[in-house]
């Protein structure tokens, strides 16, 4: 039957509430909180079981560094194809910048802007600062957190060196010491000139929408938001190589959600040999759900926290385990207001059984400070000091 398209079917006569008696609104109201809440306990007790399970699922050897790599690998490609968009580094376009300027130059050194493509089609952008003299070699990754920008990060903005919630100048302080340094700028929003830019124009009702809507898309298109930041990181790397930074001495630093990715950036990319995540480790179920001494982003609004595999597979200790046998670090204040301090402690402490295994413990640095959630300390650039030296 081919019903003409130009019909358009009467409405059927139904009877309406008048003719049936209104039902209490509370009762129904009570049904509707049940209901939610058994599919809530349901699925928390899911999560907790994935979790429980989360270890079984590891088949680590720890005969030889070697044998190491081969049996994390899967896991490896297992988070690759989680999060989405990856392309091994050799699989890639040959690095090409898409404009370039000069934003400063001083006796330190000198400060330019690049455009690149993250991807075949997305663009992004990333300063990249070059000491004076070139430095001694080795290159940095420094990242920005949730809402920041690169020229936060770096210090080029007000407010860059706030007592909380702040980078402190990293990647000025990271010239400063030597490092050829790529700052990276994963999206949040726009439309305003502060470091800060979580919105878009003329949506203040919701700070996170332009994130969300971002993920909202990338899910659609078969990965997540986050896979695409973490390819602009990676080719922050390609692009550190490319200016003559040297090979096996690649590092990165990441603040807040910077940190997420110097959690993950080594993890998915064997070029990174140290990294040190400051104010993000946890206990990543604790903080995604619940319960948090401060809020878990289950009471947020920020969709791009849930990734696929992370509470089954990936806990924040799997993830330094896929940087082993390469050099990691957690930074963490007591005064976080955002971090469990304790919680942070203990997770680091279930990932360091993983380096003593493999005998190299002191490859594994707890970098705590008496300061809130900030990139303060110089004991992490002793750190990287150590990891990054030459031959």
């Amino acid at each position: 039957m081919n019903p003409d398209p130009a019909v358009r079917h009467p409405h059927e006569a139904h009877p309406g509430p008048d003719q049936l008696p209104a039902c209490d609104l509370a009762g129904l109201d009570r049904r509707r909180r049940r209901v939610h809440g058994s599919y809530e306990r349901f699925l928390r007790e899911r999560l907790r079981q994935l979790d429980a399970g989360r270890a079984g699922r590891w088949r680590r050897d720890y005969a030889s560094p070697a044998a190491y790599l081969a049996s994390v690998a899967p896991m490896r490609r297992l988070l690759q194809e989680s999060l989405g968009f990856w392309t091994d580094p050799a699989q890639r376009p040959a690095w090409a910048a898409l404009e370039r300027e000069t934003v400063y130059r001083d006796g330190d050194g000198l400060v330019e802007r690049l455009w690149y493509e993250a991807v075949p089609g997305v663009e992004t952008y990333c300063l990249l600062a070059t000491p004076a003299g070139g430095g001694h070699g080795a290159g940095l990754v420094v990242q920005h957190g949730y809402g920041g920008t690169p020229e936060g990060s770096y210090g080029l903005v007000a407010g860059a060196n706030g007592e909380d919630y702040s980078s402190r100048s990293l990647g000025l302080r990271a010239m400063r010491r030597g490092y050829r340094v790529v700052l990276p700028c994963h999206p949040t929003g726009y439309g305003r000139a502060e470091a800060m830019v979580t919105s878009l124009p003329g949506e203040t009702w919701m700070t996170h929408h332009a994130k969300n809507r971002l993920h909202r898309l990338a899910v659609m298109g078969g990965g997540t938001l986050f896979g695409l930041d973490m390819m602009a990181s990676s080719r922050a790397v390609d692009l550190l190589l490319a200016e003559g930074a040297t090979p096996g001495r690649i590092g990165m630093y990441g603040l807040s959600q910077g940190g997420q990715s110097a959690l993950f950036l080594p993890a998915l990319d064997l070029r990174v040999r140290a990294s040190v995540a400051s104010a993000y480790v946890n206990r990543r179920l604790d903080k995604l759900i619940g319960p948090h001494r401060a809020r878990c982003y289950l009471e947020s609004m920020e969709e791009d926290k849930f990734l696929p595999n992370i509470v089954s597979h990936f806990q924040d200790a799997d993830l330094i385990s896929l940087t082993a046998p390469r050099w990691f670090a957690v930074e963490a204040g007591e005064q976080d207001t955002s971090v469990d301090f304790e919680r942070a402690e203990r997770e680091v402490a279930e990932a360091r059984g993983h380096y003593r295994r493999l005998g190299i413990p002191e490859r594994l640095a707890w970098i705590p400070h008496a300061g809130g959630h900030v990139s303060a300390t110089a004991a992490a650039f002793d750190f990287l000091a150590a990891a990054l030296a030459a031959d």
